[in-house]
């Protein structure tokens, strides 16, 4: 299906603002700083960065989901955001741009992703985790590893496969849809 071609700013203030999945920590878990990013400014901003030592070097990273992230999914700091934020596009917004799918069907897949983000979430909370400040993918590890230790009650353990299936349902179609690299589904 051939749809006309969207300018990348028009495709931005479209889509992105009502997506933000790219910051939310439903796609990433963090931001690795680049070279040309300033730490100290980022944090003065407000962007919370945390360094680790990696072989001889120090790695700056930003945690997700963003604290610079607004609820109408605009950045606080988007002048001044991160490299890797800033030069980001996910494959369904590039898609939207290059004119390979119409911005309603975007729209809809961006519908149907936070609503399996959202049952994540809630599957998440009832199962104990509600520390809604920590990505999707940290959160669903830290409750596996809590049920592979049998750290559980019986009521939360039958609701553990409904988690799993969720998160492979949202899984497969960040995949197919979102991540660069990955094949189109």
């Amino acid at each position: 299906m051939n749809h006309s071609a969207m300018r990348p700013s028009t495709a931005a203030s479209r889509l992105c603002l009502n997506c933000g999945m790219c910051c939310n920590g439903v796609l990433f878990r963090d931001v690795e700083l680049q070279a040309g990013d300033d730490a100290a400014s980022l944090a003065k901003l407000g962007l919370p960065v945390r360094t680790t030592k990696r072989g001889d070097g120090v790695i700056a990273r930003a945690s997700q989901p963003c604290a610079m992230l607004c609820g109408d999914n605009r950045c606080e700091i988007y002048r001044q955001r991160p490299t890797r934020c800033r030069e980001f596009e996910c494959m369904l917004f590039k898609a939207v741009v290059d004119g390979e799918i119409s911005e309603d069907s975007a729209l809809k897949t961006i519908r149907q992703t936070q609503v399996r983000a959202e049952k994540v979430r809630r599957l998440l909370r009832a199962a104990g985790d509600e520390d809604e400040s920590r990505p999707l993918t940290q959160r669903f590890q830290r409750t596996r590893r809590r049920f592979e230790t049998g750290a559980m009650d019986e009521s939360v353990l039958e609701s553990f496969a409904d988690l799993t299936l969720a998160v492979h349902s949202l899984n497969l179609l960040l995949s197919g849809k979102f991540y660069p690299g990955d094949s189109r589904q």
